[in-house]
């Protein structure tokens, strides 16, 4: 089993822990865990196919994840019932499933999902996919309570924030929550009661702008999330979307926008991680509204990785530098699918460019080193997640550069 487990391995597959400050857990929006699923499948077919005692063993993992992969324009409805079918007849592997991926139901079709839920009764991981089309879309209006789940996510933007609401009603164990596409609505789709999510301890929230942002705040200014310590959400010029209370308990905190008006260094009383995106126009601005001196890990997302921009992405680095970060211990950088590699794209005829690129951050992991701060790279294609010294992707770059791989630029 352990020779299986290791041949096929996914990170993150069916964790249900909400202890990590990676906030993607593989949420459906997340094409990495789908694409590593459909990488492993294969294998783990041919594994247990060898013989009836592999079968025996790699069953287990085999049925351990179920992704609705058929196109949503095909015909739901017969590949919901053909799986249906296949659990009706072999309980036993409905009782394997740990995470299951479906696609939003067809209209009239909430009877059939929570057919197949309870014939998954350790379901510990539930995600529903974004379905385009509005006309193709139907409500999941669960009459089942869904005790077993621990982790849910779901794409939401055809629903109103009642039946979001009463979705995450019947959920009352789930720990780690991803909702994507929260938006505003009319007064008659108002929820007027509390939210409770009483043991949510990582929570994903992705709005539609600030006026998504306005809608939602009057319901999450009064939720009872008494276990909530990290948080990913959109800030803009809206008001803060939390109590106060909240916001002080937060020791982990994501946030992609940059035009902020409302948070403070103050709220962040328990702040020490932070993510968020440096921009030479707006990171001076970012340090009046959170508390950098007492983070202990930083993660800088930097997209726009381009080696012939060296002075504007020295005059980012300098504003951050300048800050007043006496307990920082980790910097890790987040910048395109395969992190430094990603910018040997633009290599060919600007090799002087990228040379001193290069150049810049070597000397800059080597201040870090004088103050005792780990310098890193993570790479938002990478499923493992683990961050690399920035020195070995350095030495990876001028690699591929040497050997003449510049355009090569997926991950070693």
């Amino acid at each position: 089993m352990q020779i299986f487990r290791t041949a096929t391995f996914i990170p993150g597959e069916w964790n249900v822990s909400a202890t990590t400050s990676h906030p993607g857990l593989f949420p459906s929006w997340d094409a990495l865990q789908l694409g590593a699923y459909k990488a492993v499948l294969p294998l783990r077919r041919a594994i247990v196919q060898v013989s009836r005692l592999w079968w025996q063993i790699g069953c287990e993992v085999l049925y351990a994840s179920f992704y609705e992969t058929t196109s949503y324009y095909c015909a739901q409805t017969q590949t919901l019932g053909h799986f249906e079918r296949s659990l009706l007849s072999r309980p036993v592997l409905g009782c394997l499933i740990k995470r299951l991926a479906l696609r939003w139901p067809r209209k009239g079709s909430s009877s059939k999902i929570d057919h197949i839920l309870q014939l998954c009764p350790n379901t510990r991981i539930l995600s529903f996919y974004h379905v385009v089309d509005p006309a193709l879309h139907g409500p999941w209006e669960s009459r089942i309570l869904l005790n077993h789940v621990r982790v849910f996510d779901a794409a939401v933007y055809n629903l109103s924030q009642k039946c979001i609401v009463h979705v995450l009603s019947s959920l009352p164990n789930v720990e780690v929550l991803h909702l994507s596409g929260l938006k505003p609505g009319d007064e008659e789709s108002r929820y007027h009661g509390t939210l409770r999510l009483p043991l949510v301890q990582f929570l994903s929230l992705s709005f539609n702008g600030d006026q998504g942002i306005e809608y939602w705040t009057p319901l999450l200014s009064t939720a009872d999330i008494p276990r909530l310590t990290s948080l990913s959400t959109g800030l803009g010029k809206a008001p803060l979307p939390f109590s106060i209370g909240v916001w002080q308990r937060i020791t982990f905190f994501n946030t992609l926008l940059g035009a902020y008006s409302a948070p403070k260094p103050e709220i962040f009383r328990s702040l020490t991680h932070l993510q968020l995106a440096l921009e030479a126009q707006t990171f001076r601005h970012q340090q009046n509204h959170f508390p950098f001196h007492q983070l202990s890990h930083l993660t800088i997302l930097y997209r726009s990785v381009q080696c012939y921009c060296v002075s504007q992405w020295k005059q980012c680095v300098e504003v951050f530098l300048a800050l007043e970060m006496p307990l920082l211990k980790f910097v890790e950088l987040q910048w395109g699918d395969h992190g430094i590699n990603s910018s040997l794209i633009w290599a060919s005829g600007q090799e002087r460019h990228l040379e001193a690129f290069l150049d810049y951050l070597e000397s800059l992991a080597h201040k870090f080193e004088q103050v005792g701060v780990q310098f890193q790279e993570a790479r938002s294609r990478d499923i493992y997640h683990v961050p690399i010294p920035i020195k070995d992707a350095i030495r990876s770059a001028r690699d591929k550069m040497a050997t003449g791989l510049e355009l090569a630029f997926s991950a070693p």
